[in-house]
């Protein structure tokens, strides 16, 4: 149990080693930069003049959007005239109209009835609102609902270890926003930063999923060697792909964050590509440690060579579904796309050139080559530290 704290440790302190490192010269060119403005466009994007409240629709006292017409498409504008209730905010309980402006060539427009929830922008001037402007419909209850659901259902079901999923998962998550984001932003190197998160989230979720003993330590090594391995070659085929990073709507709205921010937009692509892949090398890993601790638990006297035999064919069982899990995730976030190309018929050699598909192909393909050699390279590991445990 000592060796396993001392190893767990070691790896931990590693990683805080380079964030630190990583942090410390962020902080030094901050230093040496032009402080005004720097203080100028913080000061310019923080600064939200602006208020945001809940309403619901009282009234509709004016809509035409049933009304037919002889006109194009591209020229079919319609209104709706919105008597709504503000629900929250220090205008709580006022009442006033607000004008719709429903444009019909636009995909996705919203006409409205007595009873919707509407997500309002407004400016105010001496404590009155000036001008509205309707963001969204109101959905953060179905968002709170559903994540309730998936909590309950892992509470009911995992009992105690839903508990200890539910915490692991908070702590990763927690994780990501208050430590892996804030040192993006402060210009730290993001490969550094993805690779000192990750391997914190591997230790502390696989210690408090499967507790402190000697398969939890094959996994975190196995996992972290697994998720390093992702890293490094989406490193060097991005690199020799020349991706940009910026290769979809999201990722593009980073670069009109003023260039003070120092922001490594490919590497910012490197990192999600090992946090993406750690869930499924994990899940590889603690199966694969599990399984052969079980069987040197068993037989005692099995050789080395028929404990590596054994875990390779367990691996290979895993390896199909779990390969597919991350190759149908990535293939879903591109779906509409791929739609897109298939409707306008373009060829091959355009798509597989577009730097959108090549990003999520080596994303798909980095994440899974890690996850194969996931498993022999634990199976190795697991051999060795169970063999020499006995």
């Amino acid at each position: 149990m000592k060796k396993f704290y001392s190893i767990a440790i070691t790896i931990f302190l590693m990683n805080l080693a380079f964030i630190l490192a990583a942090f410390t010269k962020a902080y030094s060119d901050e230093l040496s930069s032009d402080k005004d403005m720097r203080r100028h466009y913080s000061e310019a994007m923080e600064d939200t003049d602006y208020i945001i409240f809940k309403a619901k629709v009282l009234e509709i006292e004016y809509d035409d959007t049933n009304e037919k017409r002889n006109v194009s498409l591209e020229a079919d504008i319609r209104y709706q005239h919105l008597k709504v209730e503000i629900l929250d905010g220090s205008h709580k309980g006022e009442t006033l109209t607000i004008r719709h402006t429903i444009e019909r060539i636009m995909p996705g427009y919203y006409i409205f009835k007595v009873g919707d929830k509407l997500l309002v922008r407004a400016t105010e001037e001496n404590g009155q609102i000036e001008t509205v402007k309707i963001q969204e419909k109101v959905r953060d209850t179905q968002v709170y609902l559903i994540v309730g659901l998936f909590i309950a259902l892992l509470l009911i079901i995992g009992g105690f270890n839903g508990l200890k999923t539910l915490i692991s998962l908070v702590i990763a998550v927690a994780m990501i926003f208050f430590g892996y984001i804030p040192l993006i932003i402060k210009g730290v190197n993001p490969i550094i930063a993805s690779l000192g998160i990750s391997i914190p989230v591997v230790i502390i979720t696989l210690v408090i999923i499967s507790g402190r003993n000697i398969k939890t330590l094959v996994a975190i090594i196995g996992t972290s060697l697994g998720v390093i391995i992702s890293g490094i070659l989406a490193f060097i085929f991005g690199n020799f792909a020349h991706l940009t990073g910026l290769a979809d709507d999201s990722s593009i709205s980073l670069a009109y964050i003023p260039q003070f921010r120092n922001l490594d937009y490919k590497g910012i692509l490197f990192g999600t590509i090992l946090i993406g892949a750690i869930g499924a090398i994990m899940d590889v890993a603690i199966s694969i440690a599990s399984a052969l601790y079980e069987i040197s638990t068993l037989d005692k006297n099995i050789t080395g060579k028929n404990m590596i035999i054994s875990g390779m064919n367990i691996g290979k069982d895993m390896m199909g579904s779990m390969s597919n899990t991350l190759i149908l995730a990535y293939v879903g976030t591109t779906l509409h796309l791929i739609i897109l190309f298939i409707v306008y018929k373009i060829r091959f050699i355009e798509i597989i050139n577009l730097d959108s598909i090549a990003t999520e192909i080596i994303r798909a393909m980095a994440g899974s080559i890690g996850l194969i050699i996931t498993i022999p390279v634990t199976v190795v590991i697991g051999t060795a530290i169970y063999k020499s445990k006995k």
